[in-house]
C-alpha cells in the first residue's frame, strides 16, 4: 500500500533540505506525485512489477482539491479532518463539523463520478476514550474545537463512550458518510482493542 498526503509540517521539509511551501505549492506538489505514483503502478513501471496486480493508494487529506483527486484516483481516501496549520507550524483548525464532514465527503464523490470501483473512506481519529459519561470527557474537546458536545461526538475523528455507543457512532458514520475504515495512533491501540473484542 502506497499513502501520501501533503504534508504540514516546517520541520518535516526542513528535514529534507527543503522550505515548507504554501498550502497551495504542497497541493500541487502533493498531486504531482500521486499522479505520478498512479501511472507507475498502474503499469507505467515494467520492472519490477509489483507482486500484487493493483498496489492500493490511499491520500490522506481534508483539502478540497485533493479530496476531488483522490476521488478518481485513489483506493482509500483518508479523512484527516484538519484545516489550516496554525502558527505554531504543528496544531491545526479541526473540520469536525457536520457540514464540514458533508463538504469533505462531498467532494470525494464528486471526484469518483463515473467510477466502477468508488474508494474507500477512512478517518483519522484523534480522540479515544472508553468511558461512561461520553459528554463529561467530549466537554473540554468540544469547547477547545468551539463547537457543541453532541456535534463532537458524531463526527468521526473521535471515538468517545461506551462500547455500545461508539459502535453506534460508527454505524451512523457509515449510513451517512460510508466511512467504513479507521486510523488511530499508536497510544489509542489498546482501547481500540476493547472495541474489536
Amino acid at each position: 500500500m502506497v499513502g501520501l498526503g501533503a504534508g504540514h509540517t516546517p520541520a518535516e521539509w526542513q528535514a529534507i533540505g527543503k522550505e515548507c511551501p504554501d498550502v497551495r505549492g504542497r497541493i500541487d506538489r502533493c498531486l504531482q506525485v500521486a499522479q505520478a505514483v498512479r501511472e507507475l503502478l498502474d503499469g507505467g513501471l515494467e520492472k519490477p512489477r509489483p507482486v500484487q496486480e493493483r498496489v492500493p493508494m490511499t491520500i490522506g487529506t481534508a483539502n478540497s482539491r485533493l479530496l476531488h483527486w483522490a476521488g478518481g484516483h485513489a483506493d482509500i481516501v483518508g479523512l484527516s479532518g484538519l484545516g489550516r496549520t496554525l502558527e505554531d507550524g504543528h496544531r491545526h483548525e479541526a473540520r469536525w463539523r457536520t457540514a464540514q464532514i458533508d463538504h469533505q465527503v462531498e467532494r470525494v464523490v464528486a471526484g469518483a463520478a463515473g467510477r466502477a470501483v468508488k474508494p474507500a473512506l477512512e478517518a483519522l481519529v484523534q480522540v479515544v476514550e472508553v468511558t461512561d459519561d461520553a459528554e463529561k470527557a467530549a466537554a473540554p474537546h468540544a469547547e477547545r474545537l468551539g463547537m457543541p458536545v453532541a456535534e463532537l461526538l458524531d463526527a468521526p475523528f473521535v471515538m468517545i463512550g461506551t462500547v455500545g455507543e461508539i459502535r453506534a457512532a460508527l454505524q451512523r458514520h457509515e449510513k451517512r458518510w460510508g466511512i467504513t475504515r479507521y486510523v488511530v495512533r499508536e497510544p489509542a491501540l489498546e482501547a481500540v482493542g476493547t472495541l474489536i473484542e
